[in-house]
Order: structure tokens, then sequence, then C-alpha cells
């Protein structure tokens, strides 16, 4: 499978819009993440239980995320013996411009893919855009969404809303709930955000379940694993 990846080396600081740097941060906040003032916390949804192996086919996993996933790359890799990974990261990348980048895309589908495209979200609604996603998304057998780091109400909504649509898109889509374990002490830097080395191995023991074994195509085995990376200027 071509396909064209885009990745920007991006640090902590110069990844995505970090708590201590958003336009809509509140006045006198020090570092760190943002947890919003609330009563009540909006329901984060059902995160999905391991899924069954894939059949023999290609494996093939395609990453669509901002910098945040970016910096667990090797850790990923390393969890995913078998499967090609291709990943496709930008700093400060939108929902928006995933959805852009899933219509554009040409050949033949990979088998899985991860998206982590709401840690720069800061709207009350995130069921469209999971519903426009999947509709480019329809020859792929396992979409993994991943939740974010609850630095804003906007994310919050979005957490709750990928916690829906596994509901919605069962079985096909799961759910990795980083939101729920990212505030974990030594995971992250003081962003609240990007991933120190801890923080990383952590992302990629929750995905590399829920991408399960890599698949061998009929009569082999698969036995390596290969990831494809580019860069894209920003």
């Amino acid at each position: 499978m071509a396909v064209a990846v885009a990745v920007a080396l991006a640090l902590a600081a110069s990844g995505c819009a970090s708590p201590g740097r958003a336009a809509g941060r509140p006045p006198g906040t020090g570092a760190g993440v943002h947890r919003p003032t609330t009563t009540t916390t909006p329901p984060r949804g059902t995160t999905s239980t391991v899924p069954p192996a894939l059949a023999s086919g290609p494996a093939t996993v395609y990453v669509l995320s901002d910098s945040v996933i970016l910096g667990a790359q090797p850790q990923i890799q390393a969890a995913l013996p078998g499967w090609q990974v291709t990943f496709d990261s930008k700093v400060s990348r939108s929902i928006y411009a995933g959805i852009s980048i899933l219509a554009a895309r040409t050949g033949p589908p990979p088998r899985v893919v991860v998206i982590h495209l709401c840690t720069n979200w800061s709207q009350t609604t995130f069921a469209h855009e999971i519903d426009q996603a999947m509709a480019h998304l329809t020859g792929v057998e396992r979409v993994i969404w991943v939740t974010c780091t609850p630095w804003n109400g906007g994310v919050i909504s979005a957490d709750a809303a990928i916690g829906a649509a596994s509901v919605q898109y069962r079985p096909r889509l799961v759910v990795a709930d980083w939101g729920a374990i990212s505030a974990t002490p030594g995971y992250t830097y003081a962003d609240g955000l990007h991933l120190k080395t801890a923080g990383a191995q952590a992302m990629a023991n929750l995905l590399a379940p829920l991408v399960g074994p890599a698949p061998a195509a009929a009569g082999t085995t698969a036995t390596s694993s290969a990831a494809t990376s580019t860069t894209r200027a920003p």
C-alpha cells in the first residue's frame, strides 16, 4: 500500500496547542493541564474491550494524529511486531484537517486506522466530526479512536463523544482511553500533553492489544515490522 506519510518531529515546546499557551486559557492558571471547574463531569462513554485478532491478510496500520502520538512512534512500532505502521502526524493538526486527509486518500485501505485528533478541539460537540471521519473509513476493518488529555471543556466533550461512538459503530470502532490515564505522574512534560519516555511506553501499551497481533498472509507467518515515515513542512 502506497501511503504518503507526513511526520513533523515536534517536541513538547513546539507541539499542539498546549494548556499553558492556548488562547482560551483562563488567566492566572499555572503550567500544566487545566481541568475546567464544573459541578459534573460529562460521561466518558464505554471503553472498548480488547477486540478479536484480525483474519489473515495485509498487516497494515495507519496512524493519523497530531504531535502527541508522534512522541511515541518508536515505542508504538516496537509494540506492534509484524505490522507495517504508517505515521501521518503534524503539529497542531485538527480533526478538520484529519477528515480532509481521509477524504483524499486513495488505494487499498489499511486494516487498522488509529486516530488521535481531539487535543486541539474547543467546541461543544465532536460527534459530527467522528461521523464524517468514519464515512471515509468504510473499508477499514478496525478504527481505534484515542481519547485526549482533558485540558479543556471541549476536549472533555470530545472524549465523551468518542466513548459514545464506540457503541454506535460497534464492533468496528474501539476506544483507547488515553485521556483516563494521561495525568499519571511522569507521563508528560510540563505542558501536560506531550509524552516523556514513560508516557510514550504507556501509549504503546494501550494501543498494542487493541490493534492486536499481526495477521499473516496466506501461507506465511508475519515476523517483522517496519515503520514508514517522511518529513513534511508544517
